[in-house]
């Protein structure tokens, strides 16, 4: 029953490891344990590496083997592939954590193996569903998490000693995942918020402002621009130039959300948590823009996108996913609100750090938030991921 699904597998191993990482990181950084250094010996590449390989990996695999049965009109995949994944994603995520001080040689090259092996059998995985039905409409998934798989081995050589592979290897595997987060959520979120005012009767032709418009130019505008934004940052260009195409697609990315019409579904934070964490996407190109100029620190913009946009739209999906494929009613949950409060305050005070002149105790605080936020997720849905669904049609 466990491995029927992969949202059951991977999700819970995504809300785990953000539970782990982020005290790891945090007492690390503030001097009360021994800083991560299996990585090459730079803490900062194990704490970006995992949060983005790691946590939103997981998440990342749970969600697209889940929808792709959606999308194919296939059956799920279950079982040994399935098996194969987690254990891959797992054996890389315990040697990650070993400490560098009792770290041996052969853990690295193990660790690589193993998370580089989840990359490709994920990317097999996606492949074989999406080809063998020509579903042509998400080949640029499959281009995605290609690239995702390049990030992360070229991470790898960069650790080996061209340190400048590393962090660009890590700044593009963010993009890859912002990227991809747009493409996807351009389809969920106008797709639930119409279910949502339709359910309630708000989405009537003579009704303003009636429901969320479909994919048109204005979507396909901001996806270019923010494309075009993120090679900017990855290649060398004029820092006017890369503010400038932040500036442009941030405002673009805004006008996108804003005709989602997010405040309409305010009364259901089920639907409305997924308007709160694309928003953090625009939020997190304007300050990057920004951070071109020199206005503030890089960190703010990357945090935005990180913490913010990548953290809050794991969890409005794994909980919705968890409701609907468990055939339960898509309601949230006082717990599972101050989930997604919590959340989205450890985002908004981990940006803030820069600003502030305490900079320890707001990082402290944010990281409590997360916990908190995170705590909330596995104790709402971890019992509801290791029960079979009430939906006896529904695969087991």
């Amino acid at each position: 029953m466990f491995f029927s699904y992969a949202f059951r597998p991977l999700f819970l191993l995504a809300t785990l490891h953000a539970l782990l990482a982020i005290p790891v990181w945090v007492c690390g950084w503030l001097g009360w344990l021994p800083m991560p250094t299996i990585m090459g010996g730079n803490p900062v590449w194990w704490h970006a590496h995992e949060m983005l390989f790691g946590f939103a990996g997981a998440a990342v695999g749970g969600f697209l083997l889940t929808a792709v049965a959606t999308w194919t009109k296939r059956p799920p995949v279950a079982g040994g592939p399935l098996v194969a994944l987690a254990l891959l994603w797992l054996s890389a995520r315990l040697l990650f954590f070993v400490p560098g001080t009792m770290a041996s040689r052969w853990m690295v090259p193990a660790a690589a193996a193993a998370d580089l092996g989840y990359n490709v059998l994920l990317l097999a995985l996606m492949s074989r569903e999406v080809i063998s039905v020509r579903n042509q409409r998400n080949y640029k998934v499959l281009v995605l998490l290609a690239l995702l798989f390049v990030a992360n081995a070229a991470f790898y050589v960069g650790i080996k000693g061209r340190t400048g592979w590393a962090d660009h290897a890590l700044l593009a595997a963010l993009w890859v995942l912002i990227l991809l987060m747009s493409v996807i959520a351009g389809r969920v979120i106008p797709a639930f918020t119409r279910n949502w005012l339709r359910l309630h009767g708000l989405d009537r032709a003579d009704a303003e402002p009636g429901a969320p418009p479909s994919f048109d130019r204005v979507d396909l505008s901001a996806n270019i621009a923010l494309t075009g934004f993120a090679a900017l940052t990855l290649l060398p260009s004029p820092p006017i130039v890369a503010a400038l195409a932040g500036l442009v697609a941030g405002l673009l990315l805004l006008a996108r959300v804003a005709r989602w019409q997010g405040l309409r579904t305010k009364r259901d934070p089920l639907v409305s948590i997924l308007h709160v964490g694309f928003l953090w996407i625009p939020i997190g190109v304007l300050l990057l823009a920004g951070a071109a100029l020199g206005w503030w620190p890089t960190s703010a913009g990357v945090h935005a996108l990180t913490t913010g946009a990548i953290a809050t739209m794991i969890v409005a999906i794994a909980s919705r996913a968890a409701l609907g494929h468990t055939g339960r009613p898509l309601q949230s949950h006082p717990v599972l609100n101050l989930g997604y409060a919590t959340i989205t305050l450890a985002a908004v005070l981990r940006v803030m750090v820069v600003a502030l002149p305490d900079a320890r105790l707001m990082l402290l605080v944010s990281a409590a938030s997360w916990g908190l936020g995170f705590a909330c997720l596995a104790w709402r849905y971890v019992p509801i991921l290791m029960q079979p669904p009430l939906d006896p049609r529904l695969p087991a």
